[in-house]
Formats: structure tokens, sequence, C-alpha cells
């Protein structure tokens, strides 16, 4: 409505302008009309007017323009009607009521040297152009009327009905359906671009909700085995203290179920909060050197009590080895990954860890010469409490590599498991330019 009142008041003005401009033109004619019979009187005096004003014959006799030439007494020396009783300078006369001057005229009446002239032209062609101007405007303001309240109620139409297929998509969310989005069109327009930003705000809500369900089917599936034993080691405890026998290595092996129980609960938590993306506020320039130099430091010890060795090969740190991450969280994934190693080979086995550029990408790598991991299994070992050995005699959780993918998911990066000959050898692959 703005625009239409905008756009009226435009054409208001702009009528106004060509009408101004039409009787400023008329104005123009009528003093060029004067100025011919001047000249001529100036050349040949008074029979030079009276000539002039004779020459103009056709013009007379269609009455387009009138004049009046008179002496200093009245007397009417040439012209075609009796000269009006109007002041000098410019004014308008209207039609008499004789049918011989049907229009109204635009006058100039000045002194000739001794005599008085009036000049006359008549608004008739002036008020047919001022007349198809209002008429053009006119019909130019009904036209864009029209489309704009067509176009709007067009727009309204449109716009109530893709409102009212996000209503029902917002309400399929509503009731649970967490991988509905949004419909988007193709003009890109506010509501499409609304859309896309209410169905990124879906994706997330989903994801965060897929990790808790995950979490909850978890916490059912796998830590009910280690709860079975430490209720089956608590009753022990409780009979042999009923007997006066010594309950304390009982009491140890609880204690380490609690502990495996507690480390379980605390892995779940700690990857659906990377999962739903809860570090993001956490990231910051890593130096990959810098991170493998930490985790020699802190690793050869304990890899060394373990009867294994952590080897560093040199690295030429002149490459630029910097990603874009959450140090902690990359310290926690090659954490992981090291007692991964400890746990899977053997006393005597060499871990070697390292980082550099391949295919333009940073890349961090960890090796192991145990018995490494069959190919088939690989796509498998990053699934929660997944393992290579059914019989689940080896300590851990079943958690550390779904850790380790994770972290790598969190940072856009890749895993790849190849075989070392013999051995694992576990490749992050951050994205280029990261």
């Amino acid at each position: 409505m703005l625009f239409l009142a905008s756009f009226l008041v435009a054409n208001i003005f702009a009528y106004n302008m060509v009408a101004a401009y039409l009787y400023e033109r008329l104005d123009s004619h009528v003093t060029e009309r004067f100025r011919e019979i001047e000249a001529a009187y100036d050349a040949r005096g008074i029979d030079g007017a009276v000539a002039m004003i004779g020459n103009h014959g056709p013009a007379i006799r269609g009455q387009e323009t009138v004049y009046a030439l008179t002496s200093d007494n009245g007397a009417r020396l040439a012209g075609n009607v009796e000269a009006p009783s109007v002041p000098r300078g410019f004014s308008t006369l209207p039609p008499p009521s004789e049918p011989a001057m049907p229009s109204s005229y635009r006058l100039l009446r000045r002194n000739l040297g001794d005599f008085d002239l009036i000049v006359g032209v008549s608004y008739d062609d002036t008020d047919r152009l001022r007349e198809i101007a209002l008429v053009s405007f006119g019909w130019a303001t009904a036209i864009v009327l029209a489309s704009g309240l067509g176009g709007g109620a067009l727009l309204a139409f449109r716009t109530r009905r893709r409102i009212a297929a996000l209503s029902v998509r917002a309400k399929a969310v509503g009731a649970g359906e967490l991988a509905t989005r949004l419909p988007i069109s193709r003009r890109r327009d506010d509501l499409d671009m609304l859309a896309a930003e209410i169905n990124v705000a879906l994706a997330q809500l989903e994801s965060s909700v897929n990790a808790m369900r995950q979490v909850t089917t978890d916490i059912a599936h796998d830590p009910k085995t280690p709860i079975s034993r430490l209720y089956l080691l608590l009753e022990q405890a409780r009979d042999a203290a009923t007997g006066g026998a010594d309950v304390a290595s009982i009491l140890d092996h609880a204690l380490d179920e609690v502990a495996l129980i507690t480390d379980t609960f605390e892995a779940l938590l700690r990857i659906s909060q990377i999962e739903a993306g809860a570090r993001k506020g956490k990231i910051s320039r890593i130096d990959l050197c810098s991170l493998m130099d930490e985790l020699h430091e802190i690793y050869t010890p304990i890899i060394e009590d373990s009867g294994r060795s952590l080897r560093l090969p040199k690295t030429d740190r002149s490459q630029g080895l910097d990603v874009t991450g959450d140090f902690e969280l990359l310290r926690q994934m090659c954490a992981n990954i090291l007692d991964n190693a400890i746990r899977h080979t053997d006393k005597g086995a060499v871990v070697t860890m390292g980082c550099g550029i391949a295919g333009g990408r940073c890349v961090i790598a960890i090796a192991d010469d145990g018995p490494g991991i069959p190919e088939a299994e690989r796509a498998k070992v990053f699934k929660r409490f997944y393992r290579l050995e059914k019989s689940r005699t080896t300590d851990g959780s079943g958690l550390g590599l779904s850790l380790v993918k994770a972290v790598a998911d969190f940072h856009g990066a890749q895993i790849v498991l190849d075989d070392n000959h013999p051995g694992l050898v576990v490749r992050i692959l951050f994205t280029s330019g990261q």
C-alpha cells in the first residue's frame, strides 16, 4: 500500500509538471507570435504590422490565434476580433458567448509603438495534450494499482500456502519426527532463508537427540555385564564376611568393576558431548609436532613400564604442521590409540608415533607391530562396545576407538586403518587447509 500511495503521489506530481510545461510552452508560443508582428512593425512601421497580421489569414480563419491591433483612440486597424478589455501582459480570455470564439485564449497585450496590440493563442491544443497526459497517468495508475493489488493478493496466497506447508512440517517435528525438514523453494527468498536456518537447527537437535538415545541404548547394553559381576562379587563378599573369611581380595575385585563402570559412563558421556558439538568454543590453532612431543614425553615411561617401547622419529617442522581444533580432544584421541597399542600387543612390541604431510594433508600416524586388526573387522571396531575378543577377558570398555572416531568426526578428519606388516597403523588425515 505504501508503494501504491507513493506511486499515486509521484503521478500527480508528474502530471502537474507536464501541465506546467504545456502552459509555459503556450506562453512561449504567444510571445513568439507577438514578436513576429513586432519585428514587422520595426522594419516597415504600422503597414508592416498590418500586413503581417493579414499574412496569418489561415490561422485567423481557424480561430487558433486571435489578433487585435488598435490605434490610440481605440479604432481597430487589423485583426479578427474586437479588442477585449484585458490588462497588459499575459491574461486569459474566457470563451465569449458568440460561437465565433468557442475556446479560451492565452492573451498577451503590449504597446506596439503608439499602437496597442493583443495576440492570443487558443488553449485547445494545450488542453488536448493535458487531457492526454491526464488519461495516460490515470491508466498508468490504474494498471499499477491493479497489478499491485493482484500481485499482492497472489503473493499473500502463495505465502499463506507456504506458511501452511511449513506449519505442517513444524507440527510433525513437534510430534517427534525430528528427521522432518522444512521445504525450501528455488526462489531463495526470506522464507527460504528462515527455513534453511531452522533446518540447520533441526539437524543439530536431531543429532543431539539421537546421541542421547544412543547413550541410553549403550547404557542398557554393555554396562550390565560389569554390574552383574559387581553384584556377584558383593554377594560373595557378604557370604565370606558371614563365614568369617577374608573379604579384602573380593572387595578389590569389586572396586575394579566399579572403576570400569565409572570409566564406561564417563566415556559414553564424553562421546555424546563431542558428537553434540559441546566443545566448539575451545577451538584454536594446534601445532601437531608439539602435540606429538607432549604425548611422547607422557607415554614413554608408561609404555616402557609395560615392557614395550615408544618411538618418535624426527619430523621436518618447516612443513607447517598446524591444524585448527581442540587440543585436549586431539590429545585424548591419540592417548586412546596408544592405550589400545599397549593393551593389544605383546611385551617387547614397538609403538611408533609421528606427524607429517601426505597428499597435501596433515597426518597423525600411530603404528605398532602387534597382531593388527583383520581387514573385515576394521569398519566395525569404531562401534561402541565392539571388541575383537569376544570373550572380553581383556581390560577396557570397548569405547576407546568410538571416542577416537567421535573426535576425528568433530575435526572433520578421516581415520584410516592399515596393515603395518606386522601390526596396525592408525592414520588421522585432516582436511586440507584446515
